[in-house]
């Protein structure tokens, strides 16, 4: 029994120091609160603590802070970025203090808490775009996802050696 007790008490514990972000900020942090909404209306979510992510887009360096531009997508169950192909918006992310720009750099996956403060517009392309800005309070940055190439022994061979068995003209020829 004891060891029972012993053995989820040390999943549990392993399980809660795996988290990306504090407890304290998690529970601060509603995480049903979407992009679209607060570009939409402001005012009822100002000083609202968010938990989104995404990718790094630019990032900028001004005297006493760094601005972080990110296109939104949606998060996994770590709270990693996930289906990058896929955005709702872009947001910006102010962090107090310096962000190295080679590090924090386009293309990297970014999860932020933080309190929605506001909205900037600024150009994207041609058109004025209304980006929501986020004080930062926690930022991960995640690691780059390995590139997976398969790999096949020297003495692999394709099952089906002649290509016109998956052709999909010689499974059909209609008699006319």
């Amino acid at each position: 029994m004891k060891r029972l007790f012993l053995m989820i008490l040390l999943s549990a514990g392993m399980i809660v120091s795996c988290a990306p972000f504090s407890q304290e900020m998690m529970r601060h942090a509603d995480e049903s609160l979407t992009l679209r909404e607060v570009q939409k209306d402001l005012q009822p979510f100002l000083g609202k603590t968010v938990l989104w992510g995404g990718v790094i887009i630019e990032t900028t360096n001004r005297k006493e802070e760094t601005i972080l531009r990110v296109m939104q997508t949606d998060l996994d169950y770590q709270k990693r970025p996930t289906d990058l192909d896929r955005s709702r918006g872009r947001f910006l992310v102010r962090h107090t203090g310096f962000l190295d720009p080679v590090i924090y750099r386009r293309g990297r996956e970014i999860t932020v808490v933080g309190e929605v403060v506001g909205i900037e517009i600024l150009p994207l392309g041609e058109i004025q775009y209304a980006y929501p800005i986020i004080l930062s309070k926690e930022i991960r940055l995640w690691e780059r996802r390995p590139q997976v190439r398969p790999v096949y022994p020297p003495w692999y061979w394709d099952p089906y050696p002649y290509w016109w068995y998956r052709h999909p003209s010689w499974w059909y020829r209609p008699y006319f």
